[in-house]
Parts: structure tokens; sequence; C-alpha cells
């Protein structure tokens, strides 16, 4: 299939191989690297903010984990930790809300400088709201050298107020030549961008032709209970 969807997050496996570089920022525990290296053998660096799901992170010579919340700037923010893994932020206290510790916090910029990343075949975005910032924080010379981001923007979390924040990345992002196709159905839970300077028209339009095979195979499986 073209257009995989990853735990959540839709991308163009067509761009993947041995010598792709993955940049998985909210990794968890390693799980969608983890898959993508298994099919294409790439190489995936994982930033994970939560020190116990860093930690669990499996390492090997293609998977790298690095304790950080990754976002505009260098230094140290609160973290807030939910009960549920899936809701742990740097912007806001879930119902769920356990403790609020101090995490080191990284740019893009910054990382790939301090560890030798030299260029990002693949960025995956699933940082609980801290997308909108290291979107922010990345010069577009540097957004323009990637081929593809998946992102889960978290406009679908009312209590954060993202709706304007989110167009003004997407709109960014399409100004830099980069088609915009947004998977999920109401809000922007996944959102594939393709470089038009790696894509052709014609794949752009298959992944816009996916989208709608997928929602519809989404409907079809509702109703069939």
């Amino acid at each position: 299939m073209a257009f995989p969807c990853i735990r959540g997050h839709h991308i163009y496996a067509s761009l993947l191989s041995s010598k792709s570089v993955i940049v998985d920022l909210g990794g968890h525990k390693g799980e969608f690297s983890s898959i993508l290296i298994e099919k294409h053998g790439c190489t995936s660096h994982v930033i994970e903010a939560m020190p116990n799901l860093y930690a669990g992170i499996k390492q090997h010579q293609q998977l790298y984990a690095y304790h950080f919340a990754a976002g505009s700037l260098d230094g140290t923010m609160e973290f807030h930790v939910s009960s549920n893994p899936e809701s742990n932020s740097l912007r806001l206290k879930s119902e769920d809300h356990v403790e609020t510790i101090i995490v080191p916090t990284i740019s893009i910029s910054s990382f790939m400088n301090r560890f030798a990343i030299t260029r990002i075949d693949l960025l995956k975005m699933d940082i609980e709201g801290a997308e909108i910032d290291v979107i922010r924080g990345m010069s577009d010379e540097l957004l323009q050298s990637i081929p593809q981001i998946t992102v889960e923007f978290h406009d679908f979390i009312p209590e954060m107020k993202l709706e304007q924040d989110v167009a003004d990345c997407i709109e960014r992002l399409k100004s830099l030549r980069f088609a915009c196709i947004v998977f999920s159905r109401h809000t922007h839970f996944d959102v594939l961008f393709l470089n038009t300077r790696h894509c052709s028209l014609f794949v752009i339009l298959q992944g816009r032709i996916t989208k709608y095979i997928h929602g519809f195979g989404r409907i079809i499986r509702r109703f069939l209970g």
C-alpha cells in the first residue's frame, strides 16, 4: 500500500528505503519507528519526553532514543504527566493529571547539530500540542529539505484552543510547496504533508483518493458493526 496508516499516521511509503532517516517526535515506546524499520530497513531517531516511556524504548543500531521534549527552543519546561500515557503534554494538564515534572527541551535544528543528523526523510509528530512550537521553531530551509511530514495536530482538544495555530502552520507549509492531505474526518488528527519537490502531482492525487477510500472503509465498518 502506497499510503499505509502506521499507528494513526498516514505516510507515503514509496519515499522510504534502507537509506532513509526518520525523526520520530513523541515516540512513546518506539512502536511507529519499529514498524518502519522492520518494513523498510531505515534508521530512526526517537525523541520521547516521558522518562518511563523513554526508558522502555529498545535501542539498537537502527533505532536511537533521546530523552527530550521537542520544542522551539533548548532548555527545560514543565511536563504534565497523565494517568493516560497518550495524554502527557507540555501544554495542558489533562483531566487525568498525575504530576508535573521538569524535562529537557530541544529544537529540531539543535537536535540535528548535536547528534550529527544530516537529513530527515520523514518527520513524525505526535506531541500533544507542542507540534505548533516545533514547526514555528524550524527554518524555512530546514522544512523544505524534508520530503514528508506526518502530524497529529491537537485542534480536536477544545481546551488547547489551537484552531488558528494549526491553520497558520498548514498555510506556512503550503507556502513552502507542501501538499496537505488531511486523512482525519473532522479535525487535523492525521495530516500528511508531501513536499512537491519529491512527489509528483500524480502521487498527491493518489494520496487524496486514498483518503476517501479509507474514509469510505471506516463508514462501512461502522455500518457493519
